[in-house]
């Protein structure tokens, strides 16, 4: 297919901060067949990635149609009349508002549209799941997480089988591989070569249950037993209430709040130990990163995580058990054979892999542009 025959895709963000579906498609691009002219579409802000990637030499167009939370009609004639004017024949939405302005718009345009299901809207309600039972019908096609997944969006919005497909994240082997020698990594970053070290990356938000760390910590040091360096990596609006939590339960020095960290890569290589504590995630790339870099890792019993790693997973904690989490971490600091169990567990996992996913993910677009 020569270059005139190329099929220009339109990936859709409201902003693109640091973040899984902004990560997952920013490394696919990479990979997609070279007929594939794929442009990042922000319609508010850049955001960090968004950033990052027009500074790296990507194809980053700023379309400010949807400046504030408000839905706005003109905002979506305007991107229609963009999509129009750039020769786009795809558009490729994440999240509720971008797909909210993208399929509309999409229509509008006379192009086709993709949704890609990162949350659950099966029980939403009001206004919000009005609309996203209307926009995953009229979009041209779904893409789901997982078959599970695939299944309940099929039977809840009565959505054409053929039509929904299966594209679960993964991350890019380029960039995360274990580290050929930790404690020089360590060191090239200023850490401590010595000393167990365990770190989560996930933003300061309630959802990814920090606290609960707080809480092990402390029961950890309630019992008079040596703490580790915990070191949290990312931002958000958290912060002020991790930070007062670490200093009532005097854990200074033991559980840093490190800020976020770009690339990241390095920083998980660094790790003894990986943790993942939230009280919900849609297929969170953070495992998949911690496992190709061969890390050992701590992760609360919710679907998100346990799809990725498996039920029997032997380092699962619930949310909400702040002993259970506590015991995974004395074990850490105690046990030699617990690292080397839960590696020889992660060993067996299946991988995804991004070329492969970015090869069928090119194709649906070649399908979807007539061009097959």
């Amino acid at each position: 297919m020569g270059s005139t025959e190329s099929v220009k895709v339109a990936l859709l963000f409201v902003s693109m901060p640091v973040g899984g579906a902004e990560d997952f498609l920013l490394s696919a691009s990479k990979y997609m067949p070279e007929e594939i002219k794929a442009r990042f579409v922000c319609l508010r802000s850049l955001g960090v990635l968004g950033e990052e990637a027009l500074a790296a030499g990507l194809k980053i167009d700023l379309v400010p149609v949807f400046p504030t939370k408000r839905v706005n009609p003109l905002g979506m004639i305007r991107l229609a009349r963009w999509f129009r004017q750039n020769g786009i024949q795809v558009v490729h939405a994440q999240s509720y508002h971008d797909q909210l302005f993208g399929v509309i718009a999409a229509k509008l345009a006379g192009i086709k549209s993709i949704v890609h299901q990162q949350k659950t809207f099966l029980e939403m309600k009001g206004r919000k799941g009005f609309f996203m039972r209307h926009i995953y019908r009229w979009a041209d096609h779904v893409i789901a997480l997982s078959e599970e997944t695939r299944h309940d969006l099929i039977e809840a919005f009565q959505l054409d089988p053929k039509e929904v497909s299966v594209i679960p994240n993964a991350i890019d082997p380029d960039l995360f591989q274990p580290a050929k020698d930790r404690k020089e990594v360590r060191a090239r970053l200023g850490l401590s070569p010595e000393g167990i070290l365990i770190g989560s990356v996930a933003s300061l938000h309630p959802t990814k249950n920090h606290q609960a760390t707080i809480g092990a910590m402390a029961l950890l040091a309630k019992k008079g037993l040596p703490l580790p360096t915990f070191m949290l990596f990312g931002e958000g609006a958290d912060r002020v209430s991790l930070e007062r939590g670490i200093r009532e339960n005097n854990l200074e020095g033991h559980l840093v709040l490190a800020g976020r960290k770009r690339p990241v890569a390095p920083w998980i290589q660094t790790l003894d130990f990986f943790v993942l504590a939230s009280h919900w995630e849609g297929q969170p790339l953070a495992l998949l990163q911690a496992l190709e870099c061969r890390v050992p890792i701590m992760a609360s019993r919710i679907e998100g995580n346990t799809i990725l790693l498996g039920e029997d997973h032997p380092g699962l904690f619930a949310p909400g058990d702040h002993a259970g989490y506590a015991h995974l971490l004395e074990r850490a600091m105690t046990e030699a054979r617990f690292r080397d169990d839960i590696l020889n567990f992660q060993e067996k996992l299946p991988r995804p892999s991004l070329p492969i996913l970015s090869q069928q993910l090119g194709n649906l677009y070649i399908r979807l542009a007539g061009r097959s």
